[in-house]
């Protein structure tokens, strides 16, 4: 007898995994073969590199667009593996004598064909019960996996706040040490209106963390919720035809309704403070910068790293565009090697742009990278409809509302302060603070499409 035609044993169409009938079955990279949602719950939380259950065999995490065991392979004949219908009274007819082999899904029970002619059902829509059942498997299968798609997704963002909650400590902490730099150069009688800043600041700043507790709690708890609604599926997949027929409505509904409200990543951000006399101290020191514009092909490794940035502020599943953003870098003819200076750019209505100081030799040379040190610079990138600010030296994301219209660029040489202002809001976006500066320093801007 050929292999294409011998009978399969209950071994061979046995998951090694559940010891039940295959459920969704694949064939990882050793010839084992499981069911996809044992894979699943089995790998979840296991730590690289996944193995295969029964010989260790390193295998990559199962994808399940990657099913090489298919369903006619295993069931070459078509017949069912799951349970059939019991043997007993339940299934014959009590009125005609003969044997129930049709489901109403109008009143969910079996029927005979008979019955099916009768007043009460003629005008009801009748599947043989197997056809009925497989039918149902088949939209639990294709739930299972939207399922743990979500649950994957809803992992992804959990990992994605618990990122930011880990660092907000030490954002909070730099934004309140750039707060308490900038008050002392104000009049002694702004000393109460810097304490009620610090202290807003740091109000704001818990409610942040409660936001963040809450919905990492909410991912936490989605994905426990996810996890067991899988499973219950799984289960309800390896009924009987007539119980799975009974069950699948609630569970199904449950799950549908689970991953209609499936909570969103915060992303946190910090209010603008307006801080008095500001401006009035800063106009002290204006100068006008007259820019000279240039375009090199040298630039290309700046451009490259600033779309690297707008991808790496967004989820790496979207598809970006970003090859096709024009940038409009200018120098100024101007350099500074003392003093304090203060100067505005107007950003408008731009979406991607850079302002800033950087070495001279830094303007010239064929590879300017963000990474470079004697650059201080802040960027603006537009990400799927939001903007998210960075600085550089290191390059850091500054957690503050974008500016719109003109930026004020402050630059105190001997006391190696660089500072970024909101000049419509009068407010501190991010200074570089305790810089020592023994190289002349050139105002750089770098406008992209708006």
């Amino acid at each position: 007898m050929s292999s294409a035609c011998r009978p399969y044993s209950s071994r061979e169409l046995t998951c090694a995994i559940c010891r039940d009938y295959f459920t969704d079955p694949v064939t990882i990279a050793c010839g084992h073969s499981f069911c996809a949602p044992c894979l699943c719950l089995l790998w979840e939380d296991t730590k690289t590199p996944t193995r295969c259950p029964l010989c260790r065999a390193v295998s990559l995490p199962m994808d399940f667009r990657s099913t090489i065991l298919a369903k006619k392979k295993v069931l070459p004949s078509g017949q069912s593996v799951f349970f059939q219908l019991p043997s007993s009274t339940e299934q014959v007819c009590k009125t005609h004598r003969i044997i129930k082999i049709f489901f109403c899904p109008v009143d969910k029970i079996l029927l005979c064909l008979l019955c099916c002619y009768s007043p009460d059902h003629v005008t009801h829509i009748h599947r043989p019960v197997k056809k009925a059942a497989n039918h149902h498997r088949e939209n639990i299968l294709k739930q299972m996996k939207s399922v743990w798609k979500n649950k994957q997704k809803n992992q992804k963002n959990l990992s994605k706040v618990t990122n930011i909650f880990r660092v907000w400590e030490d954002v909070l902490d730099l934004r309140m040490e750039m707060i308490r730099a900038e008050y002392p150069k104000v009049c002694r009688y702004l000393h109460e209106e810097m304490q009620n800043h610090l202290e807003n600041l740091a109000n704001e700043g818990k409610m942040i963390f409660q936001q963040l507790r809450r919905n990492r709690s909410s991912m936490v708890y989605i994905g426990k919720v996810l996890r067991r609604i899988y499973g219950e599926l799984k289960e309800l997949c390896c009924k009987a035809d007539v119980d799975l027929l009974k069950d699948s409505g609630e569970i199904v509904t449950r799950g549908q309704l689970v991953q209609l409200y499936m909570p969103k990543p915060v992303d946190p951000q910090l209010t603008s403070w307006t801080i008095t006399g500001m401006l009035e101290r800063l106009i002290n020191f204006r100068v006008y910068i007259t820019l000279e514009h240039r375009i090199s092909k040298y630039e290309a490794h700046l451009f490259e790293e600033l779309r690297q940035l707008q991808r790496s502020s967004d989820d790496q599943d979207t598809p970006h565009h970003s090859a096709s953003v024009e940038y409009t870098p200018s120098w100024a003819t101007q350099t500074f090697t003392s003093g304090k200076h203060y100067w505005e750019m107007d950003v408008g209505n731009s979406c991607h742009w850079i302002i800033g100081l950087c070495k001279e030799s830094w303007a010239r040379r064929k590879d300017m990278r963000l990474s470079s040190e004697g650059i201080f610079l802040l960027l603006c990138v537009k990400a799927d409809e939001h903007f998210t600010l960075f600085s550089t030296s290191p390059l850091i994301r500054q957690y503050i509302q974008r500016p719109q219209g003109w930026v004020g660029v402050f630059l105190d040489y001997e006391c190696g302060i660089v500072s970024f202002v909101d000049v419509a809001k009068s407010s501190l976006i991010c200074s570089f603070l305790s810089c020592s500066f023994s190289f002349p320093l050139r105002p750089f801007i770098c406008y992209g499409p708006k």
